[in-house]
């Protein structure tokens, strides 16, 4: 069976990202991109509404709505990473500097199953 994931960011997911999909999903996996800016969770259940599963890149406010249960149901995961030094030296263009280089390193996929914000005005 296809297993359809709406991949929600700016970015183009990683050969590691979606080798794991297909580790975690299996073999049957149809990724499509959705690069668009998300203002409420409605934006990302249009955009994703042929899919299965949802693979996002979200602040937590609109992550938050999108996992509540009386709006979605569908699962939604995320990316998880790491950042790590390649030990080179790249030229900041903002700062005129050189600054050690990093690249991001796939750590795996995580379901989000709920999130809480709980603030306090100040």
């Amino acid at each position: 069976m296809v297993k359809k994931i709406a991949w929600i960011s700016r970015h183009d997911m990683t050969m590691d990202q979606v080798a794991d999909l297909r580790r975690i999903y299996g073999s049957n996996v149809v990724i499509e991109k959705h690069d668009i800016t998300a203002h409420s969770y409605r934006d990302v259940l249009e955009a994703s509404k042929d899919a299965d599963i949802m693979a996002v890149v979200l602040p937590p406010n609109i992550l938050a709505d999108l996992v509540n249960p009386q709006n979605n149901e569908k699962p939604v995961i995320r990316a998880i990473s790491s950042r790590e030094k390649t030990g080179k030296f790249v030229l900041n263009q903002a700062t005129g500097q050189n600054e050690e280089e990093y690249r991001f390193v796939h750590g795996g996929w995580e379901q989000v199953e709920k999130i809480e914000i709980i603030v306090k005005k100040l």
